[in-house]
C-alpha cells in the first residue's frame, strides 16, 4: 500500500499521456500547454506532470483521457504495473481498516472463490466500492484487491480569527478581504455594540479597530478584549482622527500604554499591518 504515487507510476503515466497526445497530433512543444488547459494547471505544474516528477491523481488521468475521447484504462497500464491481472481496474473506493476510514484508489480484480484468500477484499456497494482487510474466508461477492493507493489530504492550517471594527462598513469589509487573502478569517463589525455581543460569544486571535464611533471611543471595547477569554490578543488601532483633530492624542496614548495597543494612522499600509500581525501571532 502506498501513500503517494511512486515515481515509477508517475513516469509511466506521463509517458502514456505524451504518447496519447502524439497520436492526436499534439506536438512536443504544445503538449505542456495543452495539458495545462485540460487540467487547469500552471505551466510549471503541467511541465512537472509531463516529466513524471509530480504524482497523477485518478481524476486527472480520467480527465485527460476524456478530453481525447479515449478510455482512461489506456493510461493506467495495469499489466505494466505488475498487477498480474488483465481485468484489474482502478476504482475510487472507501478503505475501512480498524478505526481508519477514508477514500482511496484500489485496483480491483476478479471475484474470489469460496476457498480463495486475499489480504484485502472489495465489496461493491451501488456505484461505490468498500475495501476491508480479510482475516478469514471472504464473503459473497468479494473481489480481490491487488493494489491500494491513499492520497492524504494536507490539512489546512487553522486560520486565525480577526475582528475588524470600523464604522465604515465598506472599509471594514475591504480590510477583511485583504486579511482573508493572507490566511486570516476576518469578521467585520460596524458598531461597538455588535462587537461587544460577539466578544461574549466567541474569542478572537486579534482585533483591529477604529477609534471613534458616533461620538464614543473604542476604549471600553479595547478594555473588554483585555478582560475576555483571549486577553493577550494583539490589538491594532487604526485611526485618521489624530490628523483632523477629532481624536484626543492623550486618550489614545493612555490606551496604548494601559492595554498594549499598536496604533496605525489611516490609511494604513496593509502589507505592513499584516506582517506585524503575523509576527505577533507567531506566523511570520
Amino acid at each position: 500500500m502506498t501513500t503517494e504515487a511512486t515515481l515509477a507510476d508517475s513516469l509511466a503515466v506521463a509517458d502514456r499521456v505524451r504518447a496519447l497526445m502524439v497520436r492526436h497530433g499534439i506536438g512536443k512543444r504544445q503538449q505542456t500547454t495543452e495539458l495545462c488547459r485540460i487540467l487547469d494547471l500552471s505551466f510549471s505544474q503541467g511541465h512537472r506532470k509531463l516529466r513524471g516528477s509530480s504524482p497523477w491523481t485518478l481524476a486527472q488521468i480520467r480527465k485527460v483521457a476524456e478530453a481525447f475521447g479515449e478510455a482512461p484504462t489506456q493510461l493506467f497500464g495495469a499489466q505494466e504495473n505488475g498487477l498480474g491481472a488483465p481485468g484489474a481496474q482502478p476504482r475510487e473506493a472507501m478503505l475501512n481498516m480498524g478505526a481508519f476510514e477514508g477514500p482511496c484508489i484500489a485496483w480491483i480484480g476478479e471475484p474470489l472463490g469460496p476457498y480463495e484468500r486475499a489480504e484485502f477484499v472489495a465489496y461493491g456497494e451501488g456505484e461505490r466500492w468498500r475495501i476491508v482487510r480479510c482475516d478469514g474466508a471472504p464473503g459473497e461477492r468479494a473481489h480481490e484487491v491487488l493494489k491500494i493507493e491513499i492520497h492524504p489530504r494536507r490539512g489546512e492550517a487553522e486560520r486565525p480569527a480577526v475582528a475588524v471594527v470600523d464604522a465604515d462598513q465598506a472599509a471594514a469589509e475591504a480590510l477583511c478581504d485583504y486579511f482573508a487573502q493572507n490566511g486570516f478569517a476576518a469578521t467585520a463589525y460596524d458598531r461597538l455594540a455588535a462587537f461587544a455581543d460577539a466578544l461574549h460569544a466567541q474569542t478572537f486571535d486579534a482585533v483591529v479597530t477604529d477609534w471613534l464611533f458616533d461620538g464614543h471611543t473604542a476604549a471600553a471595547a479595547i478594555e473588554a478584549v483585555r478582560r475576555s477569554a483571549r486577553p493577550d490578543a494583539p490589538i491594532f488601532l487604526l485611526t485618521g482622527d489624530l490628523l483632523t483633530g477629532k481624536a484626543s492624542e492623550s486618550e489614545i496614548s493612555e490606551v496604548i500604554r494601559r492595554f498594549d495597543v499598536a496604533c496605525y494612522e489611516k490609511p494604513a499600509r496593509l502589507a505592513i499591518l499584516v506582517a506585524d500581525l503575523s509576527k505577533r501571532l507567531g506566523r511570520a
